[in-house]
């Protein structure tokens, strides 16, 4: 082990539990310039992956951020566990933490939801991984309780996180979020991305099934929550649709999909509900 003094880290609590464990080895899946995304096997569970970021990089919601030191390149092998991260002569240890999880008013989320489609049309179709009827779409379904066609797009498209990931992940977190999310609909997908896509990707998705998104996200949705004025909400809706070469757009897209969707639901069922109310005698 290295005997070098720790350099300070910045953590997600969603890591916590690994961080904080049993000492243990980690592969390096795959390395770039800002991050180094960890294999952590655990017998009988799915397996974890951990992202090292560089202080430039995405803020991941699976993330521990480090202002110094070389990152591990792909297949070294680090140390994770016992309040650290070990990889070759260079140790990290968190001194501070982020809750990747926002807490927001689901009823303030329906009541301004509208506002992210307006958005979302105003942006070209070549900005979105997945057409954005298509990622409506499953996030519509997935609204109504039907998983199938969000199962239909997982791994969907090229990258690590694939477009139709990112459809999927935003909107099992706004469903998380607004405490709608089925059990069954998040094993199905935690399933489903076990073997049809990457591990980062599949770790992404069930950090989104928990309600954990990244910074720009949860931005947007603490905006539209609090009924922010629409052009500072076109300004954070950017510093989302930067993330990636579609990522942002797409998440964003499943985002929408998820509130649009409800809010028809709701919509309908409230009409329902008044309608049978004037048909009851009185």
């Amino acid at each position: 082990m290295s005997q070098r003094r720790p350099s300070p880290a910045w953590a997600s609590t969603a890591v916590g539990e690994l961080l904080c464990g049993r000492s243990q080895d980690a592969i390096v899946l795959a390395s770039t310039r800002v991050a180094s995304y960890l294999s952590v096997p655990e017998p009988g569970s799915s397996t974890p992956v951990i992202a090292l970021l560089a202080q430039d990089a995405v803020r991941l919601p699976i993330g521990v951020s480090v202002a110094t030191g070389k990152l591990p390149g792909a297949g070294r092998t680090v140390r994770i566990g016992d309040g650290s991260i070990v990889a070759d002569d260079q140790v990290w240890r968190p001194v501070r933490w982020w809750d990747p999880r926002p807490h927001l008013s689901a009823e303030d989320l329906f009541r301004h939801g509208s506002k992210l489609l307006e958005v979302l049309g105003e942006q070209p179709d070549s900005s979105f991984g997945l057409p954005i009827a298509d990622a409506l779409g499953v996030a519509v379904a997935l609204a109504a309780g039907d998983v199938g066609a969000a199962l239909g797009v997982i791994g969907l498209g090229p990258g690590l996180t694939p477009a139709g990931d990112d459809v999927v992940a935003g909107a099992l977190a706004v469903l998380a979020l607004i405490g709608r999310l089925q059990e069954r609909t998040r094993d199905a997908i935690d399933a489903r991305a076990c073997t049809h896509t990457t591990a980062l990707s599949a770790a992404l998705l069930s950090a989104a099934g928990k309600g954990q998104v990244i910074p720009q996200a949860a931005t947007v949705l603490t905006v539209l929550a609090t009924g922010g004025p629409s052009v500072r909400l076109r300004s954070v809706a950017a510093e989302l649709f930067s993330v990636g070469a579609t990522s942002g757009h797409d998440l964003c897209a499943g985002m929408a999909g998820i509130l649009a969707g409800s809010t028809l639901e709701r919509t309908s069922r409230s009409t329902s509900e008044v309608t049978t109310s004037a048909r009851s005698p009185r």
